[in-house]
């Protein structure tokens, strides 16, 4: 069963009951910070409220063209933190084919790597998909 959580002029999140996954489709090419944080901000919200239904996120960033730094910080290094106790471990991304912002990417998590060594994303089972079946079917490393 499929729930829309929520729908937004930059996101659109499902939950998918049946395998307790929630799916984040960002719909534009750049997404403010602000609007970022109160999307995933909501989605903590449903998370919180109900403990270990959700065990799996998709982000898909295919649609983004501008890679935002401080926004990803704050996802790896305070909101996946919050949620962990939750049950939410498992991070599966679908990036934009584009080599530099897959390179961007990569530069983002050694910043991240550098600037918060507290932070460990082993911690987390993150994994990057090229399509949407691959990242629903890939099973959680518990």
């Amino acid at each position: 069963m499929q729930t829309q959580l929520l729908d937004n002029k930059y996101a659109q999140v499902v939950l998918l009951d049946d395998v307790a996954t929630v799916v984040c489709t960002l719909k534009t090419d750049y997404v403010p910070m602000k609007d970022f944080q109160d999307t995933f901000e909501q989605i903590g919200e449903y998370i919180r409220a109900h403990p270990n239904k959700i065990s799996k996120m998709i982000l898909d960033k295919r649609h983004l063209k501008v890679f935002h730094q401080a926004s990803m910080v704050w996802y790896h290094v305070e909101w996946k933190k919050a949620m962990k106790p939750y049950g939410l471990v498992a991070y599966r991304k679908l990036l934009p084919d584009d080599a530099f912002f897959r390179k961007a990417v990569e530069i983002g998590r050694n910043n991240i790597l550098k600037e918060h060594p507290d932070f460990r994303f082993e911690d987390f089972d993150i994994r990057y998909c090229e399509t949407m079946e691959e990242a629903l079917q890939s099973e959680i490393n518990a």
